[in-house]
């Protein structure tokens, strides 16, 4: 399966998935370590960005896996169900979206730029 160019997508597009999901918490935990006043947006944005990206990559090996990935043989439909559970934990990612846009947009209105180098 693993020659199959489709699956080969798959692969790459979790991997970019997971890799971002990383570093965009690593970058979190800096600043929140460095007392950075965007550490706050960079939280929201995890919310809102982890989960969903953990959705995809389960959703994605669903898609590899057909019918067997809802089955009980594999752990796939249990980490699904969960994958969507975590996009409403931490409250809805509108309430996450609509609080970093205010947080980017007052540091513009301020005179400050905003670093997403950081």
């Amino acid at each position: 399966m693993k020659d199959k160019q489709f699956i080969q997508g798959f692969i790459a597009d979790s991997y970019m998935d997971i890799q971002a999901a990383r570093l965009m918490t690593i970058n979190a935990a800096e600043k929140v370590a460095d007392n950075d006043p965007q550490a706050r947006t960079a939280i929201s944005a995890i919310k809102v960005f982890v989960p969903a990206a953990y959705h995809r990559v389960v959703d994605r090996a669903i898609q590899v896996w057909g019918g067997a990935g809802l089955s009980n043989d594999l752990p796939l439909g249990r980490m699904y169900l969960a994958a969507r559970v975590r996009q409403l934990a931490d409250g809805p990612d509108e309430v996450h979206r609509i609080l970093m846009a205010k947080n980017i947009l007052r540091e513009y209105e301020s005179g400050n730029t905003w670093d997403f180098g950081k």
